[in-house]
């Protein structure tokens, strides 16, 4: 099973209390207001934990003598290792110790054991006077792929996908679509309003049940 958007539309279209028909056969027939409300609920869900299908690694080798590389497209994980709290921003095994002062140090070169976060670059600190390997484990922001394979950030075309294992897929599509009738319905005073409410609140609960393996702390921002 693979979530798309045209499935998901059809099914948040085809429950209770919805005005929307269920039976779309491309983007076209989609109702521009609940495809509003599907991106709303997904974005507002998918950035809500730091689930274990969000976490990838970005790999890149330094430069001689050159200090600033791209960010990855999300947040810089933050974890337990050996007992010390670190950013996930390592060279081999080694991690390096995040800076805030790094203007105020005195250029050096050498095998890098610090990082700071710039206008959206990554600046390691020594320079590097070689060529290394760095990993950085981050929360992708990205919810799935087009049909080309090209990252993206919002639903848009039938086959737009969310990546997400297979094991966890029923278990995130019943809390998108309890949150995406909770858009659509949009008024606290509707009748029908709390009902999906609740039903958020359970399907949301299980799926932090079934996700909560990874325990991940605050990460860096920019």
């Amino acid at each position: 099973m693979t979530l798309t958007f045209l499935s998901i539309y059809n099914d948040v279209a085809g429950q209770a209390w919805s005005m929307y028909d269920g039976d779309a056969e491309s983007s076209e027939e989609m109702e521009s207001a609940l495809k509003s409300s599907i991106n709303k609920a997904l974005s507002e869900l998918w950035c809500s934990y730091p689930f274990p299908f969000r976490v990838k690694e970005l790999n890149f080798s330094t430069k001689i003598n050159v200090t600033d590389y791209s960010t990855p497209n999300g947040n810089i994980l933050k974890k337990s290792v050996n007992g010390s709290q670190v950013y996930s921003v390592r060279i081999g095994t080694n991690y390096l110790q995040f800076i805030d002062n790094y203007e105020t140090l005195e250029p050096k070169t050498g095998l890098p054991t610090s990082f700071t976060i710039k206008n959206d670059l990554i600046y390691l600190y020594p320079t590097p006077d070689n060529i290394y390997p760095v990993s950085v484990e981050y929360l992708t922001l990205a919810i799935g792929e087009s049909d080309f394979g090209d990252a993206i950030y919002t639903l848009e075309n039938d086959n737009d996908s969310i990546n997400i294992p297979e094991k966890y897929e029923t278990i995130f599509k019943n809390a998108l679509i309890t949150k995406s009738m909770l858009y659509a319905i949009a008024s606290e005073t509707d009748e029908n309003y709390s009902g999906y409410k609740e039903q958020f609140a359970k399907a949301y609960k299980i799926l932090l049940n079934y996700t909560a393996g990874i325990n991940r702390e605050k990460r860096v921002t920019w």
